[in-house]
């Protein structure tokens, strides 16, 4: 699975894929990265589901200005079911019950400390 930098809010825009179940992954605990992380996921969330207006885009250029100044490195990776299993056909002949909502593409956002990653 490959990781993406994002370093603005267009490059995040253009990661998020329609429909996309959304998952933000800390390195850290403290209250400050949860409570920017909630915001973060449910930002993320809303542009997933359609809802892109002018405010919505300055929300993502937002997002990424407070990662900067918070010192974190933002990164995403996508997952589909396709990155699990190769013959979906097959899979299904051999008995995999697939769930509501099996297509939706998974993104993880990586939200990790600057002096972490070091």
């Amino acid at each position: 699975m490959m990781t993406t930098p994002v370093r603005s809010g267009a490059g995040l825009a253009a990661c998020i894929e329609d429909d996309a179940i959304i998952r933000v992954i800390l390195t850290e605990q403290s209250a400050a990265t949860m409570k920017f992380a909630d915001w973060l996921q449910e930002t993320l969330q809303r542009w997933a589901c359609g809802q892109r207006a002018a405010a919505d885009r300055r929300k993502l250029d937002m997002i990424v200005q407070a990662a900067e100044a918070m010192d974190y490195r933002l990164s995403l990776s996508v997952q589909d079911i396709f990155d699990i299993v190769e013959d979906l056909d097959t899979a299904l002949d051999a008995g995999l019950l697939l769930l509501r909502g099996f297509d939706r593409p998974v993104i993880r956002v990586h939200l990790v400390s600057k002096g972490a990653a070091r």
